[in-house]
């Protein structure tokens, strides 16, 4: 992890086309601003994993039950 100190107005750069910029600080709380292309979805930690799960849920419960495996008598004639 990197971990850089920064004052209200300050940046950081990340590639070519995000910028953080520190907003405001006050006591433990950071507000930032965040310049990114409208493509790029950006969540909080807990939004994103709260997503995460509710998608990861939601495909487990489409799940069908494995079928039993046909015989060959079962399968149907081809005459």
């Amino acid at each position: 992890m990197l971990i850089i100190t920064r004052r209200p107005g300050e940046k950081i750069v990340l590639g070519d086309d995000i910028t953080v910029t520190v907003m405001e600080v006050s006591g433990q709380t950071v507000r930032l601003g965040i310049d990114a292309p409208k493509s790029l979805p950006i969540y909080r930690e807990e939004i994103w994993a709260a997503v995460k799960q509710e998608n990861e849920a939601a495909a487990n419960a489409g799940e069908m039950p494995a079928l039993p495996k046909a015989s060959a008598r079962d399968a149907p004639s081809r005459s």
